[in-house]
């Protein structure tokens, strides 16, 4: 806001006949300064968070990757020890059931980290 604006909303308002030398748009000024520097600061921060907040969710991806593959290689590991030279024509049946199986446990993992990161980024 201008100073003639100021001045003639102070006199309208307050009765109050000020000029532009008055010292009160010194303390406007240093009010303006102070705000400035506090948004500079504000914006620096928020900066800050976002990236941290980036490198957060990249580091959880990787984990996640990680743990689902674990976990799909242990799947079938588990499901290659359990299958019997019997039951050697119904592998095919089994890899599918096994990949889904590892698909739905990814899938709860990836709904946990979800709402973990959420409860996490609103505290």
């Amino acid at each position: 806001m201008k100073k003639d604006e100021m001045i003639k909303i102070i006199a309208d308002k307050h009765k109050l006949i000020l000029d532009e030398n008055d010292p009160i748009f010194a303390v406007i000024t240093a009010n303006e300064l102070l705000f400035d520097d506090f948004i500079s600061k504000i914006d620096r921060y928020f900066i800050k968070q976002k990236a941290d907040l980036e490198t957060y969710k990249t580091n959880i991806l990787a984990e996640l990757r990680e743990c689902a593959q674990t976990t799909k290689d242990s799947l079938k590991d588990i499901t290659i020890q359990e299958i019997t030279t019997e039951h050697k024509e119904i592998i095919v049946d089994k890899n599918q059931l096994s990949n889904s199986k590892i698909f739905l446990i990814v899938a709860v993992q990836i709904i946990f980290l979800l709402v973990g990161l959420i409860i996490g980024i609103s505290i």
